[in-house]
């Protein structure tokens, strides 16, 4: 994944998990081909600490193991509750990138749309 406007290329692991979740950002639901993907990562600068900085139009790039690049652009940068899971996963967006804020009292969501 790459996400120009933080100077940020990370890798995704391909299924969530906490420990996984220490080395990288983790697919947490769907995919690039369904048009429904979420990206967990913790708030580490190198990881998603910057995500609040985000602005609509900003674009964010996947690479899924076949090699395909899907681009997106950011539509929203909303605030959750750390137990609105179903927000998060029932979006109607192309991809969503979320993390916990500092103490983990609420989630900072980016919410992208497909950009072709």
């Amino acid at each position: 994944m790459r996400i120009p406007a933080l100077e940020l290329e990370l890798p995704v692991m391909a299924q969530w998990s906490y420990p996984r979740l220490k080395i990288a950002p983790c697919r947490y639901y769907g995919s690039a081909a369904e048009n429904n993907l979420v990206i967990a990562a913790h708030n580490y600068p190198r990881h998603f600490g910057g995500l609040s900085k985000l602005e609509k139009g900003d674009e964010v790039y996947f690479t899924d193991m076949e090699g395909t690049v899907w681009r997106y652009q950011v539509e929203a940068v909303d605030v959750l509750a750390p137990e609105a899971v179903e927000e998060m996963t029932d979006a109607e967006y192309g991809l969503t990138l979320f993390t916990c804020t500092y103490g983990g009292a609420s989630r900072v969501t980016v919410r992208c749309a497909g950009a072709d």
